[in-house]
């Protein structure tokens, strides 16, 4: 048994991840896996815990140097990881973060909780001296409880989706599931994909290669009746719950609903493992939203991005830096860096694509 005290939680990842699988609100993002596929774009990672009156509270911080001066900025995707967050416990973690960002010159720490909006913890994070900046990550989302027996998953689908699975199975379509050897067939969907629906795609090779080494990735695939992967998804694992990060498809498997089957088999599948929640990761685009409802499962939107200011003049000249490079762009006739989605871009973070 791994220690939980919050000095080995803050060196051991094996004891991070064990705290951050049985949180409320864990996420992927605060795994180990993913500061790993991070560091590729150059964020190390730290960890910030402390015990409190309600437990055990925390957060992975990605951190990236801004050259060339001293200062380091931070970002905590989907954190503070608590066994129970209150006033007290947030309070409790902004000293910590604070005390933290003096001894390793930190600007700034943005953080996005996956909590869901209307809750008191927007009032915590004001009082402690947060404020809301742009979502770094997807806010919107819809989440699937498969506590519930497969017949009632069944049907609480759209009937027009369920028609469109059964369509695909009876054109001859099937799911099977592969390992990290169809990586490649997995990159050409996503990247056929990125080009029809005309999103940035992001490498999606250190995000598997980290997760499928601690057993916590799935690829999932749709085969036509002559056994071309037409349709798959990437399904990131973390404690009992599932996130559908990225998929795609091409236009062939498309047309013939081969990515209403996989994300139904991915779905099903994810059941019988034992699993208590399926995040289908964004309904932000009508489209997808559409598209995604049809499976059934419930709506959450999140409290969004909060940034805590630690060093005042360091952080405004990061925002001088970042505005002259917008402008730069502006001149030069390319897009504007979006304050907005700095942080998730920089790192191993990224748009998940429709399936």
């Amino acid at each position: 048994m791994t220690s939980r005290t919050p000095g080995a939680l803050s060196r051991d990842q094996a004891a991070w991840d064990e705290f951050v699988e049985r949180t409320p609100n864990g996420s992927f993002m605060q795994l180990s896996a993913w500061a790993e596929a991070s560091a590729a774009k150059g964020w190390r990672a730290e960890r910030v815990t402390l015990d409190g009156h309600s437990g055990t509270v925390g957060a992975q911080l990605l951190v990236h140097r801004m050259r060339p001066g001293p200062w380091s900025r931070a970002y905590a995707p989907r954190a503070p990881v608590a066994d129970r967050l209150d006033r007290q416990s947030v309070a409790a973690f902004t000293g910590a973060l604070r005390s933290a960002a003096r001894s390793t010159r930190l600007s700034h720490v943005v953080v996005d909780p996956e909590i869901e909006r209307g809750q008191a913890i927007e009032t915590w994070l004001a009082d402690a001296g947060w404020q809301p900046v742009p979502p770094r990550q997807i806010n919107r989302t819809r989440v699937i409880d498969l506590r519930l027996p497969e017949a009632r998953l069944w049907a609480e689908m759209r009937p027009t989706c369920r028609a469109s699975v059964q369509k695909a199975r009876r054109s001859g379509h099937a799911v099977t599931e592969d390992d990290g050897g169809s990586l490649g067939d997995f990159e050409r969907l996503y990247l056929e994909t990125a080009q029809r629906a005309g999103f940035p795609p992001v490498p999606l090779e250190p995000v598997y290669t980290a997760f499928a080494a601690r057993g916590a990735a799935r690829l999932v695939f749709c085969r036509d009746a002559a056994g071309q992967i037409v349709s798959g998804l990437m399904l990131l694992l973390c404690g009992d719950r599932v996130t559908e990060l990225y998929g795609g498809s091409t236009a062939a498997g498309s047309k013939a609903r081969a990515n209403y089957l996989v994300k139904w088999e991915s779905i099903r599948t994810s059941r019988d493992r034992g699993m208590a929640s399926y995040d289908m990761w964004g309904t932000i685009l009508p489209t997808v939203a559409t598209f995604k409802a049809g499976f059934g499962g419930a709506e959450r939107e999140y409290v969004g991005a909060w940034e805590l200011i630690t060093h005042r003049p360091a952080h405004l000249a990061f925002q001088g830096a970042r505005w002259a490079r917008a402008a730069l762009s502006r001149r030069r006739g390319g897009p504007a860096d979006s304050a907005g989605r700095d942080e998730a871009q920089r790192s191993a973070a990224g748009p998940a694509s429709p399936a």
